[in-house]
C-alpha cells in the first residue's frame, strides 16, 4: 500500500450502519447500508494502511508515506447518532455527515432502496405496497413474507427495474414516501433530529455539510435561493457548517455545472470512485462508496480502492 499511495489522499463515503449486520447482510440491502461488525472491519483496514483524518485534512496536500483517507456519511439518518458516532468515539477517528434540508426531517436514501424498503416492511397478506407498485405502472412486485428469501426476490425486482431505464423511479418513491411516511421505521421515525445535530456538531468529532439532490434542484423554479436556504438552516444548527457540498447520485454529475456558479465557495462530493489529485483545486470531488461487501473484506476493499489509481 505505501509505495503506490504515498503522497495520496480519498475520501470515503457510507450511507445507513444498521444495529443489526444480519439486517444490513440481507439482499436488497447489501450495497446500501453496514452493520456493527461491518464497520468495525472497515475502520480497521483503513487503520492497518492509511491515516483517518479529517476532510479538510484530506483535502490538503501531503507528502507523507501513508495515504489519508476520509470518512463521510451520507443521508442524516439516527444511525449516525446510535451507532456510527460511538464507534468513531471510541477510536478517535473523525468523520463528516451531509444532511438533506434539515427542514423536512426526512432522511435521504437512493430511490431503488426507498422502494425495496417499502416492500419490504409491507407484511401484510394481500401485498399492499406491491398493489400499490401496480397501480403506479410498476409489474407486479415481490409480498408476502419477512425472511431472506423475499429479500432476495425484492433485490432482483428493484435490479430488474433498474436497468430498465425508462421506469421513473424518483416520482414512485417520492410518492411511497408521501404515502408512507406516518411512523415507519426506516422512514420519519428514523432521521437525525436537530438536538442529535447540535450535540454532535458541539462535540466535535463529526462536522455537518449539505446534501444536495441535484435533480430536485434541476426542477426548483429558483436554485440559487434554494442554495443559500439550505445553507442557512444548517448554519442554525452547526456552529461552523461544512462549505463543501455532497449530492446524491452519480447520475447527476453531469449537471453539476450549472449550479457550482451558484455557490462559488463551494466544493461538490460526487459519488464517482477515484483518488484525490494532489495539489489539484477541483470543484468536483470524487468519493468510494462503501457497500457492505466492501467493509466486510479487507482484500475486495482494497482490490478496489488500487484498482482506481491513475495510470
Amino acid at each position: 500500500m505505501s509505495e503506490p499511495l504515498w503522497g495520496r489522499s480519498a475520501i470515503l463515503a457510507i450511507n445507513r450502519v444498521l444495529a443489526s449486520e444480519d439486517e444490513a447482510r440481507l439482499p436488497h440491502r447489501r450495497h446500501y447500508c453496514l452493520g456493527p461488525e461491518s464497520l468495525e472491519q472497515l475502520i480497521a483496514s483503513l487503520a492497518e494502511s492509511a491515516q483517518l483524518v479529517s476532510l479538510n485534512h484530506a483535502l490538503q496536500l501531503h507528502h507523507d508515506q501513508l495515504p489519508r483517507i476520509a470518512l463521510t456519511i451520507d443521508g442524516g439518518w439516527r444511525d449516525v447518532a446510535t451507532q456510527i458516532h460511538p464507534t468513531l468515539e471510541r477510536l478517535a477517528f473523525p468523520a463528516s455527515v451531509f444532511l438533506p434540508d434539515p427542514s423536512l426531517r426526512q432522511p435521504w436514501m437512493p430511490d431503488r432502496l426507498s422502494i425495496a424498503e417499502a416492500l419490504w416492511h409491507d407484511e401484510s397478506d394481500h401485498g399492499r405496497i406491491a398493489a400499490r407498485l401496480a397501480d403506479l405502472g410498476l409489474p407486479r412486485a415481490p409480498h408476502g413474507g419477512c425472511d431472506e428469501r423475499k429479500s432476495h426476490a425484492i433485490d432482483e425486482y428493484m435490479e430488474a427495474l433498474t436497468t430498465s431505464g425508462t421506469i421513473p423511479l424518483r416520482e414512485i418513491a417520492d410518492r411511497l414516501w408521501r404515502e408512507e411516511s406516518s411512523g415507519e421505521e426506516g422512514y420519519a421515525g428514523a432521521a437525525l433530529d436537530a438536538f442529535s445535530v447540535r450535540r454532535l456538531d458541539h462535540g466535535g468529532l463529526l462536522r455537518f455539510g449539505q446534501l444536495t439532490d441535484v435533480a430536485a434542484l434541476a426542477a426548483s423554479c429558483d436554485a440559487r435561493r434554494a442554495l443559500q436556504s439550505g445553507r442557512q438552516r444548517l448554519a442554525r444548527l452547526c456552529r461552523e457548517p461544512l462549505a463543501i457540498r455532497a449530492c446524491t447520485d452519480v447520475g447527476d454529475i453531469g449537471r453539476l455545472d450549472r449550479f457550482t456558479p451558484l455557490d462559488a465557495e463551494a466544493r461538490w462530493l460526487t459519488r464517482t470512485p477515484g483518488w484525490l489529485e494532489p495539489g489539484v483545486h477541483a470543484k468536483h470531488l470524487p468519493r468510494f462508496v462503501i457497500d457492505q461487501p466492501l467493509a466486510s473484506s479487507s482484500g475486495k476493499l482494497f482490490d478496489w480502492l488500487l484498482g482506481h489509481l491513475p495510470a
